[in-house]
């Protein structure tokens, strides 16, 4: 309650009076107070203008970071991924074939000096296959080593493993056993001591039914691995490619967005610094995106242009020594003759398969599918691992020595019907001659010279596997440094390009 006369401010205030205008100066008017108005709002903003930036630099910061990180460490699985398959995963595979074919030439050999008995017309070549047996012992043994050492943690590696060991002792008791009985009686050239004949029959159902089945699983298992390997890899590479576009595309724009503001906001056309971290930017993802793509096609080369082709030919190098196996026990046992010309079949099909083949038809057949490819090197009718080579023929002078190699083994297979007519004729020491030969058109001179071909093919495969690997390798060992230090300098960009507009607001 007022008395009459009394001042009351709020009524003032109420009614529009400017308590603060002094005395006879006139009232603000309706502009003034907009005036007045606006400026709180502005000031507001003002002080918004350094969050804001600091928040944008967080951002391209971050997105750098993430981006610097995806790339570095997949560039380092890559490079950890090359490391296993040259230094374990391969030279696994290649270990576990050398043992196969170690172990069938092992039991080859066997099987030779029992068929030479103490026939001194062979004595030379008995001398050969004693000595031939010692060396196979001793690769054997190193190969299984090797494998010992690098099946941990592999448990399919380790059961295939196992199962050679657990039979390569009682192999060569029975083989040893077989050996002493022969030669105690002097048994002549293709006439074994029946004993001893009992105990070779036990020694190589042994190797046939377990060792060698064991050790094609060896194989089998490192090959799967390193497939394993490189397909997981390959899957890296192409989830970093994309994250690699995403991320890059993210800090580009944020970038060019960053910079667009602050020309908007400090009246300047450029920020040098940012525009540098900007093109820094678009060299660290050009540079990451064609290593995926570089690093995938080696990959890719040196799996399957060059190792595919490594893994068949050693594989048809190791059942060609089975093979020739087989044909020492044809020549040796004669009542399972039968069972042994079964398998000489069955690895000459694994070898170079052609549809509904047998062993009386063989060397027609392939010699027509041989034909039909020279006509047209893309139509390739026979498999087996002949087949896998020649659909996967990539580097210079390969196709010249796998066509040499095939040639060969076609003359060691016509050498195998030789001895087998001779056997048939009932000239059983004549195709003993004629099997351990080594003059121009013998069998085993055939048989060494289609193994020389088969590993000048190999060894083209294995230099192409080795270039692919080291260009990959080197690849990464020059581009790492390039992406961290790239990462780290768009950072340090970024903070330089904001720094002095954040200094602005200090005063």
């Amino acid at each position: 309650m007022t008395t009459v006369g009394e001042h009351r401010p709020e009524a003032d205030a109420a009614a529009g009076v400017d308590l603060l205008r002094p005395e006879g100066t006139a009232p603000r008017g309706p502009g003034r107070r907009g005036l007045s108005a606006v400026r709180l709002p502005r000031r507001v903003r003002r002080r918004d203008v350094p969050s804001r930036l600091r928040l944008a630099t967080v951002g391209c910061v971050l997105l750098t970071a993430v981006l610097g990180a995806v790339v570095v460490t997949s560039a380092l699985g890559a490079q950890n991924t090359w490391s296993t398959v040259t230094d374990h995963q391969a030279p696994q595979v290649l270990d576990a074939t050398a043992l196969y074919q170690s172990l069938t030439d092992l039991d080859a050999q066997t099987a030779n000096l029992l068929v030479f008995g103490d026939d001194p017309r062979l004595s030379a070549q008995r001398a050969t296959a004693l000595t031939q047996y010692a060396q196979d012992r001793t690769d054997a043994d190193r190969d299984l080593q090797h494998a010992t050492l690098d099946a941990a943690g592999d448990t399919e590696v380790q059961q295939s493993l196992a199962a050679v060991l657990d039979g390569m002792g009682s192999y060569q008791d029975l083989a040893a056993r077989a050996m002493e009985l022969n030669d105690r009686t002097h048994a002549g050239a293709g006439h074994p001591d029946p004993t001893a004949l009992a105990q070779y029959r036990k020694a190589t159902d042994l190797m046939r039914t377990a060792l060698l089945p064991a050790a094609d699983r060896l194989v089998q298992a490192n090959n799967d691995a390193y497939n394993r390997s490189y397909t997981a890899e390959r899957s890296a590479l192409s989830t970093a490619g994309l994250w690699t576009v995403a991320l890059g595309t993210v800090l580009l724009l944020s970038l060019l967005g960053l910079q667009l503001w602050l020309a908007r906001r400090f009246r300047r056309i450029v920020n040098p610094a940012l525009a540098a971290a900007t093109l820094v930017a678009v060299t660290l993802v050009a540079l990451a995106g064609s290593l995926w793509s570089d690093e995938g096609e080696q990959m890719r080369v040196a799996r399957h242009d060059a190792f595919d082709s490594v893994v068949a030919l050693t594989r048809a190098r190791a059942v060609a020594y089975d093979a020739n196996a087989d044909e020492s026990r044809y020549l040796l046992d004669q009542g399972r003759a039968g069972q042994y010309q079964d398998a000489f079949e069955a690895a000459s099909v694994r070898i170079a398969s052609l549809p509904g083949v047998t062993i009386s038809d063989y060397d027609a057949q392939l010699a027509a599918a041989v034909t039909t490819y020279q006509a047209n090197h893309a139509d390739v009718r026979f498999g087996g691992f002949y087949g896998d080579e020649f659909r996967n023929i990539t580097f210079t002078g390969e196709r010249a020595a796998a066509e040499q190699a095939l040639t060969a083994y076609q003359a060691y297979e016509r050498d195998d019907r030789t001895i087998r007519s001779l056997v048939a004729q009932g000239r059983q020491q004549d195709a003993i001659v004629y099997g351990v030969s080594m003059a121009q058109g013998g069998s085993d001179a055939d048989f060494t010279a289609h193994d020389a071909a088969l590993q000048k093919v190999i060894a083209i495969n294995d230099d192409a596997f080795t270039a692919a690997a080291h260009r990959g390798g080197s690849e990464l060992s020059a581009r790492i440094p390039m992406l961290a230090g790239g990462a780290a300098l768009v950072l340090l960009l970024c903070l330089i390009g904001v720094r002095p507009r954040l200094g602005e607001f200090r005063h």
